[in-house]
């Protein structure tokens, strides 16, 4: 393991260290947890070790949002969430995968509002209306997938409202103008601590949770530049795995989360920043929005290679589930 590992920081360390130029590479993310390994890039030094300049740009209404600002060239890379990524590339956009991020899956905790009596469990959620951020976010995608491993479908099947960024979600099933909303387990968890609003269950997503992406056509023009990002954040990742007597705390501090739930968030998470992905979590994605009604035959008529999800040049596919990781307890 520890061979494999090195390896791969090794090869980093061979790229040059000048400045590929002087454009700042915009990278878009939501404003939680997983994405400090960014922020500290940014205060290690990595960048500039690595020759790059990078601007992280806080986006706080999720994939959908994101893959928008890629298509209009406002960011220049985007960490989302693989389904979203997978489901839009699937549908024809010229978006590629760089590689994985977080290999780890995510918990996607299923919210009510805290005064509605009538929804207490999974199971009071057929016909419901969902919140959601925008149509094509993690928060529509995974709700269809629920749906579909609970066989809804009919008179069952479930309804979507979009109302926008992370409170106006909180906001919109207190007003019971919805039913419940999906969102990632930790970042939601103070708000169930706090009461403002109720856990009735939860999903798991079975593949990688986080992935990198851009256009086709910015990734060829900016490879070198990308190459050096993925470089520098895959250095602060190890980083980030190695301080381990440190790294959960901060995070408390810093995404105002208790200190156990940033212990136990620290534990289970794989960052792993490498331009790999593995074959199998695509399939496993691309079965799973077919099955949950995200793909349908008219806006995924015949299967795409897996090679057309990635842009070759900077990723490669992988045919095993797991990553060469910086994390020292994770398996190769």
């Amino acid at each position: 393991r520890r061979r494999a590992t090195r390896v791969r920081y090794v090869l980093t360390d061979l790229l040059p260290k000048k400045m590929a130029d002087n454009t700042t590479i915009r990278i878009g993310g939501v404003p939680e947890h997983f994405n400090y390994p960014f922020t500290l890039a940014q205060e290690r030094g990595l960048y500039k070790k690595h020759g790059v300049k990078v601007e992280f740009v806080i986006q706080k209404c999720g994939t959908g949002a994101m893959i928008q600002a890629l298509k209009n060239k406002e960011q220049d890379i985007v960490v989302a969430l693989t389904e979203g990524l997978v489901a839009d590339i699937a549908k024809g956009s010229n978006l590629k995968l760089l590689g994985t991020y977080v290999a780890s899956s995510l918990c996607w905790a299923i919210s009510a509002g805290a005064k509605n009596d009538k929804i207490n469990s999974v199971d009071d959620l057929k016909g419901a209306t969902f919140a959601v951020s925008r149509y094509g976010s993690g928060s529509h995608l995974m709700a269809g997938v629920l749906a579909s491993t609970k066989g809804w479908g009919g008179s069952d099947a479930v309804n979507f409202k979009v109302v926008g960024a992370f409170k106006a979600l909180r906001d919109s099933v207190n007003a019971q103008d919805t039913d419940v909303f999906m969102w990632e387990h930790f970042t939601t968890k103070p708000f169930f601590d706090s009461k403002e609003v109720k856990r009735v269950g939860e999903i798991y997503t079975p593949w990688p949770c986080f992935m990198l992406a851009a256009r086709a056509d910015v990734a060829k023009a900016k490879a070198d530049a990308f190459k050096r990002v993925l470089a520098a954040v895959g250095e602060a990742a190890e980083i980030f795995h190695r301080e381990t007597k440190t790294m959960p705390k901060f995070i408390s501090e810093k995404y105002k989360l208790k200190v156990e739930d940033a212990h136990e968030w620290y534990q289970g998470v794989n960052i792993v920043a490498t331009p790999m992905v593995p074959a199998p979590a695509i399939k496993t994605a691309l079965k799973a929005l077919q099955t949950s009604g995200v793909l349908t035959p008219e806006n995924y008529p015949k299967p795409k290679p897996l090679q057309e999800f990635v842009f070759e040049e900077l990723a490669s596919l992988s045919d095993s589930k797991l990553l060469p990781s910086p994390k020292p307890s994770a398996k190769l």
